[in-house]
């Protein structure tokens, strides 16, 4: 697969180009914000679609089997974690599943742990559903992200609910096996449900290993993971994701609330997507990985050049943490001074809530020849400082 060729996306709907205007006042802006990729999905996946499209009728459709074991394969395979077929409860989207989450499994004026800097729906599913945001602010420290773990046992004692980003959003963490049984003895100790979002999972750099929250002993009682091919597999569009609840009781009361609001209907294209992508796609994500690795070198290589924009060693996903305090900026004017001077759109790091304030995150999984433009400007509009 060869990942170079840009692909014009004017006239898909695509969120990415097509709110340009709106979000950043021009239209003209390299688009490097929504965490979907400027690139080609896996082949198998593209033509499984095409295949089930040439057939003239799309009716109503019942679960297939293959889309179970489809994603049970990928886990065993992926991550070493067993998962059985009962255990899968198909959703409509893993932001859905999360803000169902915390409407099933807590009250109002609940308390809910989130780890900031954090991707915003972790926000707003605990605010929309009236419950208590309980900050646990990772720490930074030369130019790597921490768990605070005497905060984090802290809010446990008035916590129900724990939203773990794991790998983490935007700083790109890649939790290690200890960290992850620490966090799972606190939960287990005050009673806190875990809601873990893995969608970043099979996206980790080389030299570091995903290993799914629930797939520990001690967490799987009580932890709810939810994951998709979305962000793997570039197919964000078709609207696909699951949970894997081991606890009997808790996939229960989950797969209730999505039965009772139709949100779990089986969807024709996400399941022949979903099993293309776990059963036939394996070659096409190393090669993908690979490139995404090149474009992250190249990056670094181009801000060694302009100091005052530290990235950080990212571990994970192809979304790269800038840290721009340097640049001596407020927030507003630092995303305007990105939009007007160097014409890129990126997300301001104050969207990520606490801790996010003089950061950009910059999503790279795009063709050289673009990040080579963006790059360039970029560093016109730095000189130019």
């Amino acid at each position: 697969m060869k990942f170079d060729k840009v692909i014009s996306r004017e006239g898909t709907y695509s969120e990415k180009y097509e709110a340009r205007e709106e979000k950043f006042g021009r239209a003209d802006v390299i688009p490097l914000w929504v965490a979907d990729m400027d690139l080609p999905t896996a082949p198998a996946i593209q033509k499984a679609l095409l295949e089930r499209m040439e057939h003239p009728i799309y009716g109503y459709t019942a679960y297939h089997e293959g889309y179970f074991e489809a994603i049970a394969g990928w886990m065993r395979k992926r991550h070493g974690w067993e998962v059985s077929h009962r255990e899968i409860v198909p959703v409509s989207s893993i932001v859905t599943a999360l803000t169902l989450a915390v409407e099933v499994f807590s009250s109002k004026g609940d308390g809910v742990i989130i780890q900031p800097p954090i991707y915003p729906p972790f926000y707003s599913a605990v605010k929309r559903q009236k419950r208590k945001v309980l900050e646990n602010t990772l720490l930074y420290k030369e130019g790597h992200y921490e768990i605070d773990f005497e905060d984090f046992a802290a809010k446990a004692i008035e916590a129900k609910l724990f939203l773990f980003c794991s790998p983490h959003n935007p700083t790109g963490r890649v939790w290690k096996r200890w960290e992850l049984e620490k966090i799972a003895r606190i939960c287990r100790e005050n009673g806190v449900l875990i809601i873990s979002d893995e969608v970043h999972a099979d996206l980790v750099h080389e030299g570091c290993a995903h290993t799914p929250i629930a797939a520990l002993d001690e967490a799987a009682p009580v932890t709810v993971t939810l994951n998709a091919p979305s962000k793997t597999f570039n197919v964000a569009g078709i609207v696909t994701a699951y949970a894997i609840v081991q606890n009997d009781t808790l996939r229960r009361r989950f797969s209730e609330i999505f039965s009772r609001y139709y949100l779990s209907e089986p969807s024709l294209i996400s399941q022949t997507a979903t099993i293309a992508a776990y059963t036939e796609s394996d070659l096409w994500l190393e090669e993908l990985k690979r490139y995404l690795s090149e474009n992250l070198a190249y990056l670094h290589e181009g801000f060694a050049e302009m100091p005052k924009i530290k990235p950080l060693e990212m571990e994970s996903t192809f979304l790269l943490w800038l840290d721009c305090r340097d640049l001596g900026m407020d927030d507003d004017a630092l995303q305007r001074w990105f939009v007007d001077e160097a014409g890129l759109g990126l997300n301001p790091g104050i969207s990520f809530g606490k801790g996010g304030a003089g950061f950009m995150r910059l999503n790279y999984a795009v063709p050289r020849a673009v990040l080579e433009k963006a790059m360039a400007q970029l560093k016109r509009a730095y000189d130019g400082l």
